[in-house]
């Protein structure tokens, strides 16, 4: 009998897709082994980026969210349960807990102590750093570190394959699937006048940028399944400190970075600070002329740009997505689940 998966989900132009983007490379690979999935999501953006004929996509109110699925609960009794919300609130999370009888809740990017209790595992693949760190806490079993990002599956063979190239001509932008401070028009802005260069730009699925800034060098394409393979084929890319410079970053593409928020702006001060990326810090804060003068650097610097590109293959192999797929193969398949306490 084929495993009953419930996903829980939320993305949106403020939130950002990232989430979405992950659970549903996740769900794909749980679909390969035979088990039947059943997402909950927040916004009709998010229906429409899940919607496959092999699963179910349901939406939910947020302030209701635990009555509107808690009938399938009783109803599917799910053997998994996987929730990846952004400061997902508690008290969702404790009737989840209470009702789910002997599903296992595997939470992701949670760090807050009494959400992580309430789980039976916890994958921290951005907050956990680069290194591979697997621990177990009160009943709970933790995976932290950059060996658990949940990222394409073509990642791997497009590692294998790119080549940093010895004339810079093509950059590829993006700011990920909603852009919400509208940077990726900025970055294009700031190489408006860069005719030697092919300038692909790519906006989100979420994005609200109508605007389009014309000029033959630059291209603008709305969202694609293809974001991985397009990076693979720039010399330099521009991005945001979210999974697309995981993304950029394993692949071995050198990247600027123009972080959204805070908590990116720690991550691409890590990566930085390895030689992985070259990170101009909150995009808000930037001038364009910086964007500039950082791209005019790269892109007339083979030894800069292949120096990031040596320095970031070794920190994200990008087989975390597999690695994650046969945790919860395990614990879907470990039937003595231990009563822990709410």
């Amino acid at each position: 009998m084929n495993k009953k998966i419930m996903i829980v989900v939320y993305g949106g132009f403020f939130r950002g897709m990232g989430h979405v983007v992950r659970m549903k490379r996740m769900a794909n690979e749980l679909f390969q082994e035979g088990n039947d999935l059943y997402f909950y999501t927040n916004e009709q953006v998010c229906v429409e980026m899940l919607s496959e004929p092999q699963w179910y996509v349901h939406m939910v109110q947020e302030s209701m969210a635990f009555l509107q699925i808690k009938q399938d609960i009783k109803k599917l009794n799910p053997d998994l349960l996987l929730i990846d919300v952004l400061h997902c609130d508690l008290q969702f999370l404790r009737s989840v807990k209470a009702f789910s009888g002997s599903a296992r809740l595997v939470l992701f990017e949670e760090e807050r102590e009494e959400a992580c209790e309430l789980a039976d595992a916890v994958v921290n693949g951005i907050y956990g750093g680069f290194d591979e760190k697997h621990l177990q806490v009160h009943g709970t079993e933790y995976f932290y570190g950059a060996p658990y990002l949940l990222l394409d599956h073509e990642i791997s063979r497009l590692k294998d394959t790119y080549e940093v190239r010895k004339e810079c001509k093509k950059v590829v932008i993006s700011f990920g699937g909603s852009d919400p401070r509208g940077l990726l028009l900025k970055a294009v802005s700031a190489l408006r006048e860069a005719g030697h260069l092919h300038i692909l730009a790519v906006t989100g699925k979420a994005s609200r940028i109508e605007e389009q800034i014309e000029a033959e060098h630059i291209q603008f394409i709305r969202h694609t399944d293809q974001l991985p393979a397009r990076l693979a084929e720039a010399d330099l890319a521009i991005v945001a400190g979210g999974m697309t410079l995981y993304e950029a970053v394993c692949i071995g593409v050198p990247s600027i970075v123009l972080s959204q928020v805070d908590h990116q702006a720690v991550t691409a001060t890590r990566f930085a600070q390895k030689g992985a990326c070259h990170h101009l810090g909150l995009g808000d804060l930037v001038d364009e002329k910086d964007i500039r003068c950082a791209v005019e650097r790269l892109a007339s610097s083979y030894f800069l740009r292949r120096s990031i590109h040596l320095n970031g293959r070794t920190l994200i192999d990008g087989k975390g997505t597999e690695r994650v797929k046969n945790i919860l193969i395990h614990l879907m398949n470990h039937h003595q689940k231990e009563h822990k306490d709410v």
